[in-house]
């Protein structure tokens, strides 16, 4: 009897071990036991703009395993996670470019109480909330009770709004859906699990992360002012005033506070109909009264739902599928013309309509910018894309308006759409006091909030001072009283939110090309990309003179993609004229080396803007 016991104690010691342990690849076998990664949490400021380059410089938590999938590409990767005060952060690799808030089975699972038998249990924790992508809601679970919750219960924001094959992720920390913490502890754990073919899981099986909030404090956000740019030729306001709304009595009071605090020089609307040219622009100036000799002027595009609104005049129109682009005399202001193209494409899982009109759109700048057509512009004009894009498909019809690569070849070749043989710059506004990029938003809807209106532009001629997105829920008291605001006037207007950019013609347009060359003869950085420095070159003239000692005043300044300066070279000690040329490391004011990405460096002569140019650097 004793023997037997024996016997069948170590059978079953050897059948758990067995189950536990895998083989490796030398064939020898390795224990495989519960693993929990404990992580430490990381405070940080993420701008939510769905281009991670803000995520370099953090630690990846956790590496899932590449090709444990069961079927298909879908395959979790890095594990990102950071915090600041009201925001949890996640970034995520999928292994599969699609739009997350659409036709997946992506879920996400968090155990904010720490109570692996409450909520569902998967993967060794008690989620208390899970979150299902492809289907925009999600179950919050209180004691045995679970709730459906949407996006506003835990203001959940992801970007890109496009198809990607990563994501970042926003999560209200502060909110409290049905009147409970969503995290009432300083800790969580979280899973991912792709309930599709694949059935991929975040962490593998066995393992656990907990991540603990840290509480670190931050620099505060930088507010971007409304106060117009010093620097601006024109300020262009895009807005989609959702189906006449703007003409519904009951919001003028609303629209008229809108207007009056953003005081644009050129409005793109979109979701105007049956309307004429002549009631808009009446409506406009009666909220935004013309100076003497100044008057408003209004072109629209006949059985479309677009409108140009200008201060200044509007030479002609052009009808494209479901856009319109209107040429815009800015020779009081600048000397030269403006090409304002405002579309409102195609909307939801229209893929293929929304290439098409991309297409036609980006061949009609071709064509113009080409001896010949039905409008050939002059060389160096300066080139803007605004409006209501509609862009939640795939990340090509984003590439195309930005890179000119033409999909559909019946509308010819692809080109570079810039004049300098580069690509358009994509401007990537975020709102005032919040570190998000989304300018759309709606409680009503189960779609969070996303990125849909857009201005894309010629870098090489415009410069934009200043950018923001206009959503008053998120300003402060004392600002939106000095600009006579209500916190839900824009959510009250529409569900789309005003973008406003301040724009300046830079010197090197054909309006300001005889200037330029008696100033500046070239501007250039090389290598381009670069890994370690950068030469950057240009030439100064006798003219551009301004100093007591003959000599002009010169600064070069270097920004990175979110308009912030990182470096300033004060070159009045030495400015001898002729070529000159300015060494930058990669590094910021304080020597500390700067991450990955596009910076803007701007050459600067006598207080005036005389070019800027992208650069790359590859860490």
């Amino acid at each position: 009897m004793k023997k037997t016991y024996i016997s069948f104690l170590f059978v079953t010691i050897i059948t758990i071990f067995l189950s536990r342990s895998y083989l490796c690849q030398d064939g020898q076998s390795f224990l495989f036991s519960n693993k929990k990664s404990n992580l430490r949490g990381q405070s940080a400021r993420i701008w939510l703009e769905g281009k991670f380059t803000d995520w370099d410089s953090l630690s990846t938590l956790y590496s899932d395993t590449i090709g444990d999938q069961i079927y298909g590409v879908l395959d979790f990767g890095e594990l990102k996670i950071a915090n600041d005060e009201r925001f949890l952060f996640l970034y995520i690799e999928i292994g599969e470019e699609l739009n997350i808030q659409n036709d997946n089975q992506i879920s996400l699972f968090l155990d904010t109480d720490n109570n692996e038998n409450t909520g569902i249990q998967i993967n060794g924790i008690g989620a208390d909330v899970k979150w299902d992508f492809g289907d925009r809601q999600g179950l919050f679970f209180i004691s045995s009770n679970s709730y459906t919750i949407y996006h506003e219960h835990i203001g959940i924001v992801t970007a890109p709004t496009v198809s990607s094959n990563i994501f970042e992720i926003a999560i209200d920390r502060t909110s409290t859906p049905f009147g409970y913490n969503l995290f009432p502890e300083s800790s969580f754990k979280i899973v991912f699990h792709d309930a599709g073919p694949g059935q991929d899981m975040l962490p593998n099986s066995e393992e656990t992360i907990s991540y603990d909030f840290d509480e670190t404090p931050l620099p505060p956000i930088t507010k971007i002012s409304l106060q117009r740019a010093p620097d601006t030729d024109f300020r262009v306001l895009t807005y989609n005033v959702l189906n006449n709304s703007i003409f519904e009595p009951s919001l003028y009071d609303t629209y008229d506070r809108i207007l009056s605090a953003i005081n644009p020089d050129i409005i793109g609307f979109q979701e105007i109909y049956y309307y004429t040219a002549q009631e808009v622009q009446a409506l406009v100036e009666s909220m935004l009264p013309s100076g003497p000799e100044e008057q408003w002027y209004c072109s629209l595009i006949y059985n479309d739902d677009v409108y140009a609104v200008s201060r200044f005049p509007i030479l002609e129109s052009y009808e494209i599928n479901r856009s319109g682009a209107f040429l815009i005399d800015l020779s009081s202001q600048d000397n030269c013309q403006l090409l304002f193209i405002v579309a409102h494409l195609s909307s939801g899982n229209q893929n293929i309509e929304r290439q098409l009109e991309i297409d036609e759109l980006m061949a009609f700048i071709r064509e113009a910018k080409e001896p010949g057509g039905v409008l050939e512009l002059v060389e160096n004009t300066p080139i803007l894309i605004s409006g209501d894009l509609n862009l939640v498909g795939y990340a090509q019809q984003l590439e195309t308006l930005i890179t000119g690569e033409i999909v559909n070849p019946q509308f010819g070749p692809s080109f570079s759409p810039d004049w300098d043989g580069s690509d358009f710059w994509d401007l990537t506004p975020r709102q005032t006091e919040l570190l998000m990029y989304y300018t759309w938003f709606s409680e009503s809807s189960s779609y969070s909030p996303g990125r849909l209106d857009f201005m894309i532009y010629s870098d090489y001629v415009l410069y934009s001072e200043n950018s923001f997105v206009l959503f008053t829920p998120e300003m402060e008291a004392d600002t939106l009283a000095a600009y006579g605001l209500f916190p839900d006037d824009v959510t009250n207007a529409s569900d789309h939110l005003p973008v406003v950019s301040d724009f300046k013609i830079l010197d090197t347009s054909s309006a300001m090309e005889n200037s330029i060359q008696d100033n500046i003869n070239y501007v250039i950085n090389y290598p381009n990309p670069f890994k370690l420095t950068t030469t950057i070159y240009f030439s100064v003239t006798q003219s551009a003179v301004s100093g007591s000692d003959g000599f002009p005043f010169v600064n070069l300044e270097i920004y990175n993609i979110k308009g912030q300066k990182v470096r300033t070279f004060d070159l009045f000690p030495n400015r001898g004229l002729g070529t000159r040329e300015v060494i930058w490391n990669g590094t910021d004011e304080n020597n500390q080396p700067v991450g990955s990405g596009i910076y803007l460096y701007k050459l600067v002569v006598n207080n005036k803007t005389k070019a800027i140019k992208k650069m790359i650097l590859l860490r």
